[in-house]
């Protein structure tokens, strides 16, 4: 029974793999026999060898099947002619998991988009062993459209780094979220009141911000008037939201260029200080919350103090590009994906597979009997004794 459950479970695990077409140039690499699916642990050690001396740049496509390198044009062009004039170049029909396989290779990671003009949001840096992942906005109305405007941006791309890059053309993960960006505008509200920018740096809004004070027991609304940035280098800086009273609003914001993500940290206002957990987000998007509350830690009086914002949303881009009072870019919410909800669902899930998994080999275990009874000839006769 053991060993049909090994087999039952490796057959899920192959259903449930990823298998996708791959694109690789800009470095020699191995060919493979087009009719095998290449493991993804073993893709996985030839990028961890390209990555010594490489870095890799992986565009995933949504959608991207074999089929699409067949694609034309209404002139009978192919969809991807700049990609076919690049040298040395390596395609492979089917690859099981490579972002998988790119991302547990790669020592840095960092993500990365196009936007409609077919420009990098978010500047690259050359480093080897850093795996850059880079998804497409679909702006085109038809598939051979789409296609042959990436082909462009991936070329353009191409030519500006210049340094020694390996780049990665596969299908984008069935769990990738695709990119739609929407520009979000300003409200009037925002526009008057609770919006505050500095040039290309910062910009944050809100609807009010409210300081809790445990000790006296009262709320207080806390007026901003304006923002001012101090202290910025290139991976941080300090916020400081100037009020009409001596107490200021004040945290730092830092940029990490190991995971990608931007995190505000050190808040305080006047002398109490405030832990700010999970506010943090990717540089081409915006934190947003509802409604969030900053506790200070527990003081001697065994007293809590808060700050408290509604509709809070805010955003570092940390980029030279990056236009002067710029719109919010996606948001990037602060309630987590696993609600309580989906972990409860989850786990009947797991309940019922199991339960059908022990069915199925009990099922697989039922035997026939080896011995009938003949009508015609002689009863069978089964003698029992006692041991």
């Amino acid at each position: 029974m053991l060993w049909k459950s090994v087999i039952a479970l490796c057959v899920i695990g192959v259903a449930l793999a990823e298998q996708t077409p791959v694109f690789l140039w800009g470095a020699n690499s191995i060919t493979k026999p087009s009719l095998r699916t290449v493991p993804q642990s073993e893709f996985q050690e030839q990028l961890a060898t390209l990555l010594k001396d490489h870095m890799v740049v992986a565009f995933e496509e949504n959608g991207l099947s074999n089929k699409d390198f067949l694609c034309s044009t209404s002139d009978a062009q192919s969809c991807y002619a700049r990609l076919q004039s690049v040298s040395p170049k390596t395609y492979y029909t089917s690859v099981e998991n490579p972002a998988e396989a790119l991302r547990a290779a790669a020592q840095k990671r960092q993500h990365n988009s196009v936007d409609a003009n077919g420009q990098l949001v978010h500047p690259v840096e050359c480093e080897a062993g850093t795996a850059h992942f880079v998804s497409f906005e679909d702006v085109e109305e038809t598939r051979a459209a789409t296609l042959q405007s990436h082909d462009s941006a991936i070329a353009a791309i191409s030519q500006q780094l210049n340094c020694k890059v390996a780049y990665l053309y596969f299908a984008a993960p069935a769990t990738a979220p695709v990119v739609q960006r929407r520009v979000r505008r300003w409200t009037a509200a925002e526009t008057t009141n609770n919006r505050f920018y500095e040039g290309n740096q910062f910009a944050i809004s809100f609807i009010d911000v409210k300081y809790y004070n445990q000790a006296a027991g009262s709320t207080t609304p806390i007026n901003v008037v304006s923002i001012k940035i101090t202290n910025a280098t290139s991976t941080q800086f300090s916020v400081a939201l100037k009020t009409d009273t001596s107490n200021d609003i004040t945290f730092d914001v830092s940029y990490s260029t190991v995971d990608d993500y931007y995190t505000v940290s050190n808040a305080a206002y006047g002398t109490d200080t405030f832990r700010t957990p999970g506010v943090s987000a990717p540089p081409t998007f915006s934190y947003t919350c509802g409604n969030t509350t900053w506790y200070t830690p527990v003081n001697k009086e065994n007293q809590i103090n808060s700050l408290t914002w509604t509709s809070l949303q805010l955003q570092a881009p940390f980029s030279d590009k990056m236009q002067s009072d710029f719109p919010f870019g996606d948001s990037w919410d602060c309630v987590g994906f696993v609600t309580p909800g989906i972990l409860m669902g989850l786990f009947v899930i797991v309940i019922l597979l199991v339960i059908v998994f022990l069915g199925m080999c009990w099922m697989m275990d039922i035997k026939t009997m080896d011995r009938f009874d003949d009508p015609k000839g002689k009863t069978i006769t089964i003698n029992a004794s006692a041991d």
